[in-house]
């Protein structure tokens, strides 16, 4: 048993595979418990949860319909549990590696440890950081595996003699086709990559004179423009998509009708994404990420870093013990010509249908997606530059890029963690606040800067999966993100609805619940329009919108929902948080002998907040029961000498609340506690 497991790891292919599996866990696998949902996903996960499985196919009907099949298919398989997703995704970015690393190895045999590096240099290229967007990413991973194997598939046939091999092979070669065409069609540009790559294939095998190489080409290259040309058919004169990032005719008409101006955007905007992924992907990301991190987070980061860099060194020595290496030191110069200009060509295949649809590749914005199917290219491209450079520079130069790559992961997913915590956290304190909150509720939650939701149905899905658990055409409690334009609209008492894909929305603006986590330490302040309490970090757009919102949307009464843990995780411990959500409930309510026990117990627990703007609940609470002297010691201690708190809260208290009689609000000594004394 003993030599026959040794025996295998003599085997290069095992070892590299073994190493590409190594690299994909520790970089993006080991800490996927502590990440979630996010973005788009919501939208999917109630759309399944409350209109079933089948409900996700006519979602993407109006752009890209396959994609919608394979994730309903997804969906039956996954459910609604987050590890799942994240599983998947993983699986499929670890696919994708080593397709790429099977093309490698057939188009250059002899150049084992490069070309394993390499693999490794995919798996963590640090120009695509939205791995954690599982749910809504797998979709991307699946089309580029799918993409990278139909590859590897047809230059394998190419190789193959026995001609029923060779008929399977470009069978399922071109059926991958056609599948990742129909997921994304911005990926086209991998039928460039195939023929290129094909053309390289045959010229290695000795087809140098032009007619016969083109000849042999056509012979081997015929079934996928049948593939290609049968989906832009489709694409461009059956398929009517509303979507303006599909709408093939829309594109056109901006072409024709200014088409000096799109042809030189065209040009320039293809010459920069080409720099971005191949240049600045591996400088942007990195700088910003390692600048911004705390210094634990770096040495997570670095740790993890060179863990990689110390296996891809095992590796090598492994390597260099069994394998001979004068054949690949002799091959490296023409290696690196190729590589040079096999990248270039393919990067420029990727990025270019991409700056066609009026897109572009963003570094700085993790949740974009157009880094991910260059990346082949631009590992071909940076490894032939570097390795027509002297080996000792070489290796560290490598091994340099391998490590700021995984770091970059590392503190990327930092900052997801940290997103899901905020997101998680908000809604299982708005549970611990809000026993039920009416149908028709507006519902607009504004996280910390650096963290905002970019949609509206970043809200509405978890608070209906959470609130509305059960099967429903349309959501029933409603959300908007907050700009501007909707404070205006907020003011303006608007009235409106409209479609997420086809899920129908209305919004009213008169309903609105406004929540905020306006710092780091904060908790989810569910903001009171009678009389708002304010962090001093608090967004001015909150701050006009907090006198809107209305409270009373909140049902006091009654058993609180749990939000589904497959979903939202465990409970959160019950720390501040938990008590200043119930002192927040029981101050709806008038229960200020309540907020007296709260405050006692939290005094007892030695719990305090990271806002302290959490503690005017319980100043409000201790003045009401007429502990007088604990209220008046809230101010001094923590109230005092904070006038961008103080100072709204006594300008709103210029005036008398007018609270009902029985509410128990001593308004005239709240006042004269905080802002006289």
């Amino acid at each position: 048993m003993k030599p026959a497991f040794l025996k295998l790891f003599k085997s290069e292919t095992f070892l590299s595979i073994l190493l590409i599996l190594l690299a994909t866990i520790i970089t993006h696998g080991l800490r996927i418990s502590s990440l979630g949902y996010y973005h788009d996903d919501w939208y999917l996960l109630w759309s399944g949860a409350a209109r079933g499985a089948e409900s996700i196919i006519p979602l993407f009907s109006t752009d890209r319909p396959f994609m919608g099949v394979i994730y309903s298919y997804s969906y039956r398989l996954l459910g609604d549990h987050v590890l799942n997703w994240h599983l998947y995704a993983l699986l499929w970015r670890f696919l994708g590696a080593l397709a790429f690393y099977w093309i490698l190895r057939l188009l250059w045999p002899r150049q084992k440890y490069l070309i394993a590096l390499m693999a490794v240099l995919f798996v963590v290229y640090p120009g695509f950081l939205s791995q954690p967007n599982a749910n809504t990413k797998q979709n991307h991973l699946i089309g580029f595996a799918s993409a990278l194997f139909s590859i590897a598939l047809m230059l394998q046939a190419v190789k193959t003699r026995a001609m029923a091999w060779k008929a399977v092979l470009v069978a399922l070669s071109a059926l991958l086709t056609a599948n990742y065409l129909f997921i994304y069609e911005y990926m086209i540009g991998f039928e460039g990559t195939r023929l290129a790559l094909l053309g390289y294939l045959l010229f290695q095998k000795g087809l140098r004179e032009w007619r016969a190489l083109l000849k042999a080409i056509f012979k081997q290259w015929w079934p996928y423009p049948l593939v290609t040309g049968a989906f832009l058919y489709w694409r461009v004169f059956i398929f009517d998509s509303s979507r303006n990032a599909t709408d093939v005719s829309r594109l056109a008409d901006d072409y024709l009708g200014n088409l000096r101006y799109m042809s030189l955007r065209l040009a320039i905007e293809t010459f920069k994404d080409f720099l971005n992924t191949t240049i600045f992907a591996w400088f942007v990301k990195p700088y910003h990420s390692i600048s911004g991190a705390e210094y634990s987070e770096l040495g997570r980061a670095f740790l993890t870093a060179a863990v990689i860099v110390f296996l891809v060194w095992i590796f090598a020595l492994i390597l260099r013990k069994y394998q001979p290496q004068a054949a690949e030191e002799a091959a490296l110069p023409e290696f690196s010509r190729d590589l040079l200009l096999l990248g270039t060509f393919i990067t420029f295949c990727a990025v270019f249908p991409v700056v066609l649809s009026g897109r572009s590749v963003e570094l700085t914005d993790a949740y974009k997606s157009y880094g991910l199917h260059p990346i082949s290219g631009v590992i071909m491209f940076v490894t032939g530059i570097v390795i027509a450079l002297q080996p000792r520079l070489r290796q560290v130069i490598l091994l340099a890029l391998l490590f700021i790559s995984v770091a970059t992961q590392s503190l990327n997913i930092d900052r997801w963690e940290r997103f899901w915590q905020y997101e998680r956290e908000t809604w299982w304190q708005l549970t611990w606040r809000a026993p039920d909150i009416l149908d028709d509720t507006m519902v607009i939650v504004q996280l910390r800067d650096g963290y905002r939701l970019q949609q509206d149905y970043e809200m509405w899905g978890p608070v209906n999966l959470i609130y509305r658990p059960g099967p429903a055409a349309a959501p029933a409690i409603q959300s908007e993100v907050l700009t501007t334009e909707t404070a205006y609209d907020i003011m303006r008492n608007e009235v409106r609805g409209n479609f997420v894909r086809d899920i129908p929305l209305k919004r009213n603006f008169n309903n609105l619940l406004l929540i905020s986590m306006p710092g780091k330490n904060s908790c989810a302040h569910i903001i009171d329009g009678s009389l708002p309490v304010y962090a001093e970090s608090e967004d001015r757009l909150v701050q006009m919108a907090g006198p809107y919102s209305d409270v009373g949307r909140i049902v006091p009464s009654g058993k609180a929902p749990v939000p589904p843990t497959a979903i939202f995780g465990a409970e959160p411990e019950h720390g501040w948080c938990y008590y200043y959500q119930k002192a927040s409930l029981a101050r709806q309510i008038g229960d200020w002998a309540e907020i007296a026990r709260l405050y006692d117990t939290l005094r007892s627990a030695d719990l305090k907040p990271g806002d302290q703007s959490e503690w005017f609940p319980f100043f409000e609470g201790l003045v009401n029961v007429g502990r007088e002297d604990d209220a008046r010691k809230i101010v001094k201690q923590e109230f005092k000498g904070r006038e961008r708190l103080r100072y709204p809260l006594c300008q709103t208290l210029s005036n008398d609340p007018g609270y009902p009689q029985n509410y128990g609000y001593q308004y005239p000594k709240i006042r004269e506690i905080l802002c006289d004394s």
